[in-house]
């Protein structure tokens, strides 16, 4: 089927694209005529970045539409229609000013025989020093650099300035959009769409006549910031760059400055020589202070140093790279820090819960920063997020400072949940309350994507509409975390991270601008042009998933219903073709889902689980440097998720304890296993060879396992260190491998495990059956299930223990008992 065909079928688009493309329906003047161009582009002869980038879009996407290429001209001839694109002499004669457009506004204006496409196009010119490059090199070169001016050792905010320049485009995420934006308003009118980044997301209609439209307007947008922060570092964004500037993006440099704009205080604490000269100025924990919190340290925010310090550095942003707005806000992962300081301890108010547990603390700090930057620099702004612990407004200050804006953390993606939702809208109405300035941001997380969580269909376009059309006139814009694959672990993953997330961002993108549009005009649009002969079916998917996304995990039925919706899409079009292609990148996506619906399908009796923790969250040395030898010392293994080994049958009595604890690193899941032995002499050894089932009549503690894909495998080993393995799954084998590293520490009274267990990863069991667990890493939507289990034989009394009591006293291998083991 063709494009064009299919913009036949959309009545509400088909009229307004057939004027422009057939003729106004009072007579007809040609831009393109019989696929001859009967127009020329003409720009300035000195033109701004974008207003360039803008004259080769236009020309590239009318040579796609129709054949016809427009020629770029600085001067107009005689017998071409002119295009105007951006400001130039002729525009001025024309009268067409851009006064009072911000933000990426833009006007569209035409005449007998002329059209004109015109916006602000300042090139923005970054000041020095800033940073061309990732580099230790080049970072100290512009520290240094920073140095001279401050006095201090402060890190320089601009030094990652380098990923904000995109060489293959030439322009800057700073430079204005106006024109681009007009440019790409004229596209859409021609039919032309960016659903996705790259010539597979876009629809590119086929014509051979382009009529010169009747059209003046001036386009505002509904949201000034209109922000994609890709979850991984780029340089360059290539495809993703060009698409944001597609879907209408602006980055607010005039709004919030150039620099970070979320944990600015790291940029006082990052620097080792600040570290070495001022100690003080970092969180007290454990009677050392912290310096090494995600490379930059954490603040003590009771430090009369580090407020003097943040605001020379502020002053400083301010007073030489000009910034309209500075982040001053704590340094990420910074809620549920304690700082042993007294005076700042007596500042937490755990009451509040967790979203105001530090709210008094830190926002107590914040605004006598932002007080004294008012008094010296009145007419710039300081920004922090409300975030994590300090979510909630302070309860101690009546008002904030009049110059701090607030940055809520939220995920509209969770307001299918009415009470999450109110809750939301509760927040910012109490901090608009106490914000004088009115300066209320958003930033929201669209990461269904990322490796830990994807395979669910998280369509939320409705979420979207419901929630920007509140936010009209009261939030100046977004920013949105989105994931994406980090180009040098591209390779590792198989699925396209954008395969849903397009749609959530291309809504998103098209109600920033104008949030009252009908969204299920949009959404029919897009499912005739995206999916072509597919569309019904699609629709179908797509709003299926986008009512039950939330319970797929849980209940294995809304997965069934989800993937046969999408099975019968497929099976409408040609596996081959662009629309075929597009349904196979969803398909890919969600093929965790298959083994998911396996898992929930069997019965579960229990609701105990144990979260992994990887070593650094547990303040653990990494355990690749540990030699595995049994022993479970505390710098390996601090006494953090300790889970006990006891009865089968609660309330039953056990005569010895034991213990365990479960770290990851990397690919490795290690076990830590303690089991209290006063007989350590009558240890019964069932056997003295590897994998020799008569183990199993001895003592042992057991390791039993089940992934998403297969249930279940069995590691057991002995006071020894022999070690039994089996896949009892079914057509297991007592062959089989997991490949772990096993080692047995014996004291006086205990015996104790270690256990370095590779994550072999999903499919692991097609490529060998007999070697390795079958799954990737176990998370929270996409758990393994697991029992610790302990048998002790003395005489003729055996007594059997578990992490997961099973109800019987002489069995613990009960799959429905197996305990949830997930992590982040």
């Amino acid at each position: 089927m063709s494009t064009q065909s299919i913009f036949a079928r959309i009545p509400f688009l088909a009229f307004s694209t057939w004027l422009t493309i057939t003729g106004s329906l009072a007579g007809e003047t040609w831009l393109v005529e019989n696929g001859e161009p009967r127009a020329e582009i003409v720009i300035a002869e000195q033109p701004a970045r974008m207003t360039k980038l803008a004259a080769k879009e236009l020309q590239n996407y009318v040579e796609r539409i129709s054949g016809a290429k427009l020629p770029i001209v600085a001067r107009p001839t005689t017998s071409a229609i002119p295009i105007y694109v951006g400001q130039s002499s002729f525009t001025e004669q024309l009268k067409l000013t851009t006064a009072g457009l911000e933000n990426g506004a833009f006007r569209m204006a035409s005449g007998e025989r002329w059209l004109a496409l015109v916006g602000p196009d300042e090139d923005y010119v970054p000041i020095e020093p800033w940073g061309r490059l990732r580099s230790s090199g080049e970072a100290m070169r512009v520290n240094l650099a920073w140095d001279k001016f401050t006095g201090d050792t402060f890190w320089d905010n601009c030094n990652g300035l380098y990923a904000r320049y995109h060489k293959d485009l030439d322009v800057w995420d700073f430079d204005d959009t106006g024109t681009l934006n007009a440019v790409y308003e004229f596209l859409r009118s021609l039919g032309v769409r960016w659903y996705a980044p790259g010539e597979m997301g876009e629809v590119v209609p086929r014509h051979k006549q382009i009529a010169l439209p009747q059209v003046n307007k001036t386009v505002q947008p509904d949201f000034a910031l209109r922000r994609l922060s890709y979850y991984t570092d780029h340089i360059g964004l290539g495809e993703l760059g060009i698409w944001g500037l597609r879907l209408g993006l602006h980055q607010g440099h005039k709004l919030i400055g150039v620099t970070q704009p979320g944990h600015g205080i790291k940029f006082v604490l990052w620097r080792e020589e600040m570290k070495r000269a001022h100690p003080e100025m970092y969180l007290l924990t454990k009677g050392e202070r912290e310096t090494k919190h995600k490379g930059t340290g954490a603040p003590c925010l009771s430090s009369p140093l580090l407020f003097e310090k943040q605001l020379k550095y502020s002053r400083a942003m301010f007073d030489h790279y000009r910034q309209p707005m500075i982040s001053i806000d704590m340094v990420d992962g910074y809620g549920g820090m304690t700082c042993e300081d007294p005076m700042c301890r007596q500042q937490l108010t755990p009451d509040r819960g967790w979203p105001g547990s530090m709210s008094d603390y830190v926002w107590g700090y914040l605004n006598r920063v932002a007080l004294e930057l008012h008094r010296s620099h009145p007419d710039r702004l300081v920004s922090g997020l409300a975030y994590s612990a300090y979510k909630l407004p302070p309860e101690k200050i009546e008002q904030m400072s009049p110059n701090l804006a607030i940055i809520e953390c939220r995920g509209r993606s969770k307001f299918y949940d009415k009470s999450v939702r109110d809750q939301s809208r509760a927040v910012r109405e109490a901090w608009l309350k106490k914000l004088p300035s009115k300066k209320y941001f958003t930033w929201d997380y669209y990461l269904s994507a990322v490796p830990e969580d994807v395979g669910r269909p998280v369509f939320t376009p409705r979420l979207i509409a419901d929630d920007l059309r509140e936010l009209r006139g009261i939030s100046g814009g977004d920013t949105i975390e989105v994931y994406q694959h980090n180009p040098t672990q591209e390779t590792k993953f198989d699925y396209d991270p954008l395969a849903v997330e397009h749609l959530n961002i291309y809504v998103t993108s098209r109600l920033w601008w104008d949030c009252r549009q009908d969204l299920d005009q949009l959404l029919d649009e897009y499912y005739a042009l995206y999916y072509g002969p597919a569309s019904a079916a699609m629709k179908a998917f797509v709003e299926y998933s986008e009512q039950n996304w939330m319970h797929m995990n849980t209940d294995g039925t809304k997965i069934a219903e989800a993937l046969r919706l999408l099975a019968a899409a497929q099976a409408t079009v040609e596996p081959q073709s662009v629309y075929g292609q597009r349904i196979a990148k969803l398909a890919t996506l969600m093929k965790p889902l298959h083994a998911l619906e396996q898992q929930l399908s069997r019965p579960r009796t229990t609701d105990l689980a144990y979260r992994v923790l990887e070593t650094w969250q547990a303040g653990g040395q990494p355990m690749k440097d540990k030699p595995l030898d049994g022993k479970l010392s505390k710098e390996f293994w601090p006494e953090v998720r300790i889970s006990s080994i006891t009865r089968l049958i609660p309330g039953t009595r056990t005569n010895v304890n034991g213990q365990f604890q479960v770290l990851r690193e990397g690919d490795m899941l290690y076990f830590g296993i303690h089991c209290d032995e006063p007989d350590m002499r009558g240890t019964k050894l069932g056997a003295t060879k590897p994998d020799d089932p008569r183990l199993l009549d001895g003592d042992f503690v057991s390791l039993l396992i089940e992934t998403p894909g297969r249930s279940y495998y069995e590691l057991a080993i002995d006071p020894a260190g022999t070690v039994f393995e089996i896949d009892r799954g079914d057509g297991g084998s007592i062959q089989w491998s997991s490949g772990a590293q096993v080692a047995v520490h014996r004291g006086e009274s205990f015996w104790s495990i270690e256990i370095r267990l590779p994550i072999a990863g999903e499919g692991a069991r097609l490529l060998d059956p007999l070697t390795g667990i079958d799954g990737n890493q176990p998370k929270e939507l996409f758990p393994w299930y697991f029992n610790v289990c302990r048998q002790r034989v003395r005489g003729k009394e055996i007594e059997r223990t578990a992490f997961s009591p099973t109800g019987q006293v002489d069995e613990f291998r009960k799959t429905e008992k197996f305990a949830k083991l997930w992590g982040k």
